[in-house]
């Protein structure tokens, strides 16, 4: 499962807030295949409907992240920051353990 970091929740609620979105609206985390490589493309996107019954859904300091399953599971265990530095979201696996 995804999990998002207090950093990257709370750029998610300045966001919303700044467009001016329902406060129900939630992180949605899609993965597509980049056509003619073995790469998936992660996308980043702000939906203000519900999760679909299909979503797993991970809440932050009051913010929400939703995965469809079939991405969760092709994804495994990461985590969402927000980088303060470069101004993007950014993907993290944990560091094996031994």
């Amino acid at each position: 499962m995804i999990r998002m970091t207090e950093r990257a929740a709370q750029e998610v609620r300045s966001l919303v807030t700044s467009k001016a979105l329902p406060e129900t609206t939630f992180l949605r985390v899609d993965a597509r295949l980049v056509e003619g490589k073995k790469e998936l493309r992660l996308t980043l996107k702000l939906d203000p409907s519900e999760p679909g019954t299909k979503d797993l859904v991970e809440t932050t300091a009051g913010t929400r992240l939703a995965v469809h399953e079939m991405v969760a599971a092709t994804l495994g265990d990461m985590s969402l920051d927000y980088s303060e530095e470069s101004g993007n979201f950014v993907f993290e696996r944990p560091e094996p353990t031994a």
